[in-house]
């Protein structure tokens, strides 16, 4: 008997290269995913992939039965979406995000999530944004909340809300000086998170606009050791304004600004339009829409003191 596991088997294999790579896709075992297409091929009598090479490649009957394979799965995806039940073609979901959005926003979005969908797995990621669009463009993740990182015609972009940064040093640097022309930053080391970050990837874009050459300083991928080192006095940083907005108000950091206020960084949530679990990636996207919130660190003052 044919069914929608094996067919689904058929189109992983096909898109991702590997039984492994399938497997982890549809959360299963590689063994399972082989079980599929043997059985697949028993049925119709032909070979659908060349084993032969390192990654499956699909044989000519192999690829006349993907293409009638994606013509079911998408009226098989379009009947549970028009019925309402997107939801039912997930058993487990996982979304990328960025540091920030794990020290603000996540656990909400993981909390009405999992009030909103109780029989579904939520398995969230955290890492550059970078990283986690090569996931999303290999299907090891459903959905990324990033800044304008991931550039690919089969992507949806839903904006959320937009990122404030802002210029912040030691209180005591700059001799006190509240506005710089931009080309004096070029004075100053910059402490940045790693070259791979969404937020420096757009930065850095404006600094060439803008003709400045910079001096950066890496502070590896945390945001807490990024304003540890900027209190030390190492150099200055742009900060998200809102999540360092205490240390400002005690006296440990100071904002300043310069000639050309720094861009606001806009985040988004991504998700494959080409995947079979668009139309439920859509409304997850939604839910991001709704939740996405910068201002609301959920450590409160312990992730301050850690930067101490």
């Amino acid at each position: 008997m044919l069914t929608f596991k094996q067919l689904e088997a058929v189109r992983w294999v096909a898109e991702l290269g590997t039984f492994a790579a399938a497997a982890e896709r549809l959360y299963t075992s590689e063994s399972a995913i082989s079980k599929r297409i043997g059985e697949l091929e028993k049925l119709f009598g032909v070979a659908l992939f060349d084993r032969s090479r390192r990654t499956a490649r699909l044989t000519r009957p192999g690829r006349d039965l993907l293409a009638h394979a994606v013509d079911i799965l998408q009226a098989r995806d379009r009947l549970v979406t028009g019925m309402g039940k997107a939801d039912t073609l997930v058993r487990r979901y996982r979304v990328g995000v960025t540091e920030l959005v794990s020290l603000t926003w996540l656990p909400e979005l993981l909390k009405t999530f999992q009030t909103r969908y109780p029989g579904i797995e939520f398995e969230p990621e955290i890492d550059l944004s970078p990283v986690l669009c090569e996931k999303l463009n290999d299907g090891i993740l459903d959905l990324v909340i990033v800044p304008p990182v991931f550039h690919d015609p089969r992507a949806v972009s839903v904006p959320l809300k937009k990122l404030a940064l802002s210029w912040m040093c030691r209180p005591d640097m700059l001799d006190g000086a509240d506005l710089l022309p931009l080309r004096d930053i070029a004075r100053y080391p910059i402490i940045a998170q790693s070259g791979r970050s969404g937020v420096d990837a757009v930065y850095e874009q404006w600094f060439r606009a803008h003709d400045v050459p910079i001096r950066k300083v890496y502070s590896g991928n945390s945001l807490i050791s990024l304003a540890a080192l900027t209190m030390s006095g190492l150099g200055v940083s742009y900060l998200p304004s809102l999540y360092f907005a205490d240390l400002v108000e005690q006296g440990r950091l100071r904002v300043f600004h310069t000639s050309e206020p720094i861009p606001e960084i806009p985040y988004y949530a991504v998700y494959r339009g080409d995947d079979s679990i668009a139309p439920f990636s859509a409304a997850v996207a939604a839910l991001c829409a709704q939740l996405c919130d910068f201002s609301k660190p959920v450590a409160g003052p312990t992730v301050y003191r850690s930067a101490e």
